[in-house]
């Protein structure tokens, strides 16, 4: 993937609050809990019930993952005037197992740390294995070398079902992220307190139909109608033959939205390098990382 045009992408994709006044100076000392969650999609699949309200397909499928792992690291927290705080390390974790514990930043000063940064990385061997990866799991993700790797079936009354395991290699460095929690810059440490910051991915990007938008639907019409070779296995390469503009199902006929009219990926002001479906889910699985539920980050292409 070109990464001057990812950078720009990505960048067009979210952004982020100026920065807010200090709180919670103090003398004292406190710290930061960072943990990882898919949220309940990634562990229980679609449809997915979220505060009351359906999450699902428009085209009428279901799907459940197998794995979803992640790699990611490099926490950093910042504050004017003080020397940032990294460990260095980089993680793997598996969504579809939990939401596991990644690190514990402690003697922290009690005060805004208003710069929060952590990167989207390449696996690697030297990476920590978070609890519910297997050994195996986690050295094939290393070999792949990608960024993400999910796995699962996708079902539908009429159409049948569809396997896939997708790694998809688009590392990125997420800064300046805003809190979810309450929409301020970075997090606040407390004086003898432990302050908790959930890493969120929210994995339904992956399967949207719209960029540059939080206004999209999730759709799988077109990723099923990518495996030409109707096997019942949709690969990347399929995908990348798949076009946005005018997508067709397995027996290259055209395909209709929900309203019958023709089906249509919208890209917003993204420059695709090119417009088919895998470049665009390629941009949309960047937009998925969140802090603190719905807190953004700014993107930066690796």
């Amino acid at each position: 993937m070109n990464q001057r045009w990812m950078g720009f992408a990505l960048a067009a994709l979210v952004t982020t609050c100026i920065a807010c006044e200090d709180e919670a100076t103090g003398d004292g000392g406190g710290s930061v809990r960072f943990v990882v969650s898919g949220e309940g999609a990634a562990k229980e699949g679609y449809p997915f019930v979220k505060d009351g309200v359906e999450i699902r397909f428009v085209d009428g499928w279901s799907l459940a993952f197998e794995r979803y792992l992640v790699s990611f690291g490099d926490i950093e927290l910042a504050s004017r005037g003080i020397e940032p705080v990294s460990s260095g390390l980089t993680f793997v974790a598996d969504l579809h197992q939990g939401d596991p514990e990644v690190e514990l930043f402690e003697n922290l000063e009690a005060r805004r740390w208003e710069q929060l940064g952590f990167s989207m990385v390449r696996a690697s061997a030297a990476s920590e294995r978070l609890a519910g990866v297997a050994p195996e799991q986690a050295d094939a993700f290393a070999a792949s070398g990608a960024v993400y790797e999910m796995a699962g079936t996708a079902t539908h009354p009429d159409k049948g079902e569809i396997r896939f395991d997708w790694r998809f290699d688009i590392p990125a460095r997420n800064r300046s992220c805003t809190n979810g929690a309450d929409g301020t810059d970075g997090v606040i440490v407390r004086d003898n307190a432990t302050s908790q910051v959930e890493i969120t991915f929210h994995v339904d990007h992956v399967f949207w139909d719209t960029l540059g938008s939080e206004i999209a639907v999730l759709r799988f019409d077109a990723i099923w109608g990518a495996d030409k070779d109707q096997d019942g296995v949709v690969t990347l390469d399929e995908l990348a033959a798949q076009r946005i503009a005018a997508p067709t199902d397995p027996s290259g006929a055209p395909l209709l939205d929900e309203s019958s009219g023709p089906l249509v990926y919208n890209p917003g002001s993204i420059p695709l390098p090119d417009r088919n479906l895998l470049e665009f889910m390629n941009v949309s699985a960047s937009s998925q990382v969140h802090v603190n539920g719905l807190g953004l980050c700014s993107l930066q292409a690796l």
